[in-house]
């Protein structure tokens, strides 16, 4: 009996998540395609009905993780914007992101990224672009900011995210959030 494209597509979803939480956490070279299909409880032989290679998986668990993320806003009206992007930022600069809840793979993975293939270079940039479209999105209705501005603010608040993940002393790196995201609310209008 054939597969469903709901059930091919629900068993996709189960490896990419698989993969998002396997991949940001330990890092492309750390893991195999068996422990993915062991964490999302499938068989290796479904891993080929879906990606081509870990690569393959990787650079669409990259994608899979943005779409997935806070940066997919659901409204455009002003005082909804204004909310959502307060809250990204208090939820993207804070501990618990840094630990590793619901990780962004700007800054979990920008350092893993330099060695992978053009496929997950091109996945990541575009998630780069995908979100300075978001940002740069608000900026231009609520702020002065303009693109190259919220370049150097993306850049800032994933850099800083990626470096707190490497210091040991956690009130360091409260402060460090804590000075992020201050910068981060003066340049786009006080938020």
């Amino acid at each position: 009996m054939p597969i469903s494209k709901q059930e091919k597509q629900k068993t996709r979803t189960k490896m990419l998540e698989s993969a998002r939480k396997l991949f940001l956490t330990q890092g492309y070279g750390a893991i195999t395609v068996d422990q993915v299909m062991k964490d999302s409880k499938l068989t290796r032989g479904a891993f080929y009905g879906h990606f081509s290679s870990k690569a393959h998986l990787y650079s669409e668990a990259i994608k899979f993780a943005i779409a997935n993320s806070k940066f997919v806003k659901t409204s455009d009206d002003a005082a909804c914007e204004h909310t959502w992007l307060a809250g990204l930022l208090d939820g993207y600069l804070s501990l618990e992101h840094v630990n590793g809840t619901n990780p962004c793979p700007l800054a979990f993975l920008a350092t893993d990224i330099v060695g992978r293939d053009e496929a997950a270079r091109s996945a990541y940039s575009q998630a780069y672009d995908n979100v300075n479209k978001v940002v740069l999105n608000y900026a231009q209705k609520h702020t002065n900011c303009n693109k190259q501005e919220v370049l150097s603010l993306t850049a800032m608040i994933i850099g800083t995210v990626a470096i707190s993940r490497t210091i040991n002393d956690t009130e360091t790196v409260k402060q460090l959030l804590a000075a992020c995201r201050k910068d981060a609310g003066l340049k786009l209008g006080g938020i």
